[in-house]
Parts: C-alpha cells; structure tokens; sequence
C-alpha cells in the first residue's frame, strides 16, 4: 500500500513538473518570433521651412485642429536579441493640410505652383490640400517589460506590456492628392475638388520615433524630402505626430 502511495506521488509530482516545463517554454517561446498585427496612426499634421512653422510670404500658415494625419496599418514585430525588437510593416496614409485662411487655392501653372487668396464675394468655409501615399516602415525598438501573445493581434499587440521606445526609417510613393474647397455661395454649399500632382514629390522618406506605454505609442515623423518637386514649390518638410493603436 505504502509503495503504491509513493508511486503515485512519484508520478503526480513528475506531471507537475513536466507541464509546470512546458508552460515555462511556453512563455520564453512568447519572446521569440514574430507577432504580427493591424492598427492605425491618428493625429496632426503641419509643415516646417528651415526647421520653422512657414511665414505666410512663404506658404499659407496650416490649421492644426482639421489637419489630420492618418494611417491605416498592416505591422510586424520580430524579436531580434534581449529586449531588442523589429517593428516593420506597411500602411496607407493620408495627409490633411487645412489652411488657416479659407479663402487660399493653390493655382497649379506650367512651371510651378502658387498659393492665391480668391476674391470673390462668398462665405469660404474650408480650403485643404490631401496626399495619400502607400508607405513601408522599419523601426529598431527598444521594449523593456512583458511581450506576452504570439500570431496575430489587434493594433499594437494589445497583449503588450511596459515601456519602449524606438527611431527607424519609412519610405513611400504618392498615390492621389487633391485639393478640396467649400463655400456657401447665395446661401448654397457648394464644394470644388480638383485631383491633380499639384508637383507635389511622388516619394517621401524620413524618421519615425516611437514612444510607448503598454499597448499606446506616441509617434512623430519627420519627412527628409521636400513636400514638393525642386523648384516647383516651396522647400517644406512635412512632420505628423500623434497616436498609435
């Protein structure tokens, strides 16, 4: 009687060992891989002359509240040593630049583009410039805490835990831009949209910073190239900032 007790407390300590093991690999195994998701960037959008906000005798000043920036997002995140990750991906996202003055069009001429103020006697209502761009992104992270969940997640594989941070590059190709117009004319609303390269870059490229805090990052990018083709417009760098999901 006494042996088969001690058989089987053998046994029930030996299981528990073996899936107290397995469940250990199991979580070191959630450091490891690639877990991959889809989230969206939303926040603010502006330009900079010269590292500057633009004085108007160089390009219309840019209403921060309307000016949005979006991005929807498919992303990945590989790990590569200790606390060192790889958040890679692709998105489509679309610059919002609404001009302080309602009144302002942008005249696209042979050579170049310039920024009017229309004179008509109407109630403008809004006056903006959208970009969209299919983009690729690259950012070394630094992630200190929890990186538990495996496969795929929603936005920023909202089973994260604990601080991070990182800085890494995106390139991208215009896909459409447009101006947009509205304005009430003899108490009608009326809207004006022309699609157009407006010589605007076809590529942007620049850095992406990220700040994170459990499964909410804070990011900011800062275009390298010029917003518009050399000489063909004002030399402004676009930068956005905002929230990550």
């Amino acid at each position: 009687m006494k042996t088969r007790s001690i058989s089987l407390a053998v046994c029930c300590c030996l299981y528990a060992s073996l899936a107290f093991s397995q469940d250990d690999k199991k979580k070191i195994r959630r450091n490891f891989g690639t877990q991959y998701g889809v989230g969206v960037d939303v926040g603010f959008n502006n330009y900079l002359h010269e590292g500057e906000f633009p004085d108007e005798d160089v390009a219309p000043a840019v209403r921060p509240w309307g000016s949005w920036y979006v991005a929807l997002k498919i992303k990945n995140r590989t790990h590569a040593a200790g606390n060192l990750f790889l958040q890679w991906g692709f998105d489509v996202s679309w610059y919002n630049f609404k001009f302080e003055h309602r009144d302002t069009r942008i005249i696209k001429g042979a050579d170049n583009i310039q920024f009017e103020r229309d004179t008509r006697d109407l109630d403008f209502l809004k006056s903006k410039l959208t970009a969209a761009y299919l983009n690729a992104s690259f950012i070394p992270t630094l992630h200190f805490g929890g990186h538990r969940g495996r496969g795929w997640n929603w936005g920023n594989f909202c089973k994260r835990d604990g601080f991070s941070v990182g800085i890494g590059g995106y390139g991208g190709y215009r896909l459409d831009s447009y101006t947009k117009y509205v304005f009430k004319e003899e108490g009608d609303k009326k809207r004006d949209r022309e699609r157009s390269d407006f010589f605007l870059n076809n590529w942007r490229y620049g850095l992406r910073m990220e700040v994170g805090i459990d499964a909410i990052d804070l990011f900011f990018h800062y275009d390298l190239n010029d917003l518009f083709a050399s000489g063909k417009g004002p030399e402004l760098n676009a930068i956005s900032f905002g929230l990550a999901f």
